[in-house]
């Protein structure tokens, strides 16, 4: 009887046995499927999800190395972009320098015939070789830096650097250095007398104040130099233009130079207007007249910008137009015009009436 116990109880451990075999084998193979390769496995966790190179695409070289921020193209560019400007600066230098010596030779009668010849050189030079800077651009961008926005100081230099020169000689650069005003100088026929009256000057200039307006709402609105794309001389100077609208203008440009003296001058430049204004200015350099005048028109007839202007035999001279070429002092056969600083005598604007004198 023992026997058989001991058999049954064997036999019930060796089946228990197997039993707890089976079920392990069985929770193996299901566990092996819940925890496969295909679920946990090392390409789940792989170098493709938690590798370096995921964790390097945010800490690499490429984020935070001096490549980020200085990389070699970009050092390239900002080199040239500096060479650029400090190329710009030495050219504004050059243009201000040719403009202090364009007032000394204004001064003087056989220096005074070279004026033709320094516009030739000044828009061979700074013109068709250089393609710029432009004074309109320097301009544009002095205003810029007034309201806040960030731009190349070289930019500013050349417009400013007219300030005082005009001041103390007057808008000598317009009538010698300007290479947009050599342009249209150069295609100007003598044969043509159109618009040259005291109102149509006034007319002339109101448009430039209404252009000048509309160029400053359009710079704080945008900060975008709008003019580097239409402008005509950029165009002439380079013979491209990126729009037709360049070409179209240059075209308006170009005829209108040929029938108008200097009609740019004239009707939209907004440096003009500008540094006319410095006449105003307590001590600034004007031309007037010395008790000798004879109330002759001999200098309205020399002055083809019109900044002397006559109506029933009375001569108006006005500082503010007057691009300093000299060609009144020259012509006048008594030497009645000077330069003068102006006070309470040499007022901005001037009327001369036969041999006695008002002021406006």
């Amino acid at each position: 009887m023992s026997s058989v116990s001991g058999t049954t109880l064997i036999s019930s451990g060796m089946l228990a046995y197997t039993v707890a075999v089976a079920q392990e084998d069985s929770l193996s193979d299901s566990s092996d499927d819940y925890f496969s390769e295909d679920e946990f496995s090392d390409s789940e966790f792989s170098d493709d999800e938690f590798s370096d190179s995921e964790f390097s695409d945010d800490f690499s070289n490429d984020e935070f190395s001096e490549g980020e921020f200085v990389s070699a193209d970009e050092a390239k560019t900002l080199g040239d972009e500096e060479q650029t400007s400090y190329t710009r600066l030495y050219y504004s230098i050059a243009i201000l320098a040719l403009t202090i010596l364009a007032a000394v030779f204004m001064k003087f009668k056989k220096t005074r015939k070279l004026r033709l010849l320094v516009l030739l050189i000044a828009l061979v030079i700074f013109g068709f070789y250089r393609g710029g800077p432009g004074v309109i651009s320097s301009f544009q961008n002095t205003y810029l830096t007034a309201i806040g926005v960030e731009v190349n100081w070289q930019a500013l230099v050349l417009f400013l650097g007219l300030i005082p020169i005009t001041y103390f000689a007057g808008r000598v650069f317009c009538g010698w250095v300007c290479y947009l005003g050599a342009i249209q100088e150069f295609l100007y026929s003598k044969k043509f007398h159109i618009f040259q009256s005291a109102k149509a000057q006034k007319v002339m200039r109101i448009i430039r104040g209404v252009a000048l307006t509309a160029m400053l709402i359009q710079l704080t609105f945008t900060h975008i130099i709008l003019w580097n794309k239409v402008g005509p001389f950029k165009v002439a100077v380079n013979l491209f233009s990126p729009n037709m609208a360049g070409y179209i203008l240059l075209g308006i440009v170009l005829i209108s130079s040929v029938f108008m003296y200097r009609p740019f001058c004239k009707t939209l430049c907004p440096v003009g207007l500008l540094l006319g204004l410095i006449a105003k200015i307590p001590g600034a350099s004007v031309l007037g007249v010395d008790n000798s005048c004879a109330g002759c028109k001999t200098c309205n007839d020399s002055c083809d910008i019109n900044a002397i202007t006559r109506k029933n035999k009375t001569s108006k001279m006005d500082n503010q137009e007057c691009i300093r070429c000299g060609d009144c002092i020259s012509d006048c056969k008594k030497g009645s015009i000077s330069f003068y600083h102006k006070n309470k005598i040499h007022y901005d604007k001037i009327t001369l009436k036969s041999d006695t004198r008002s002021h406006s």
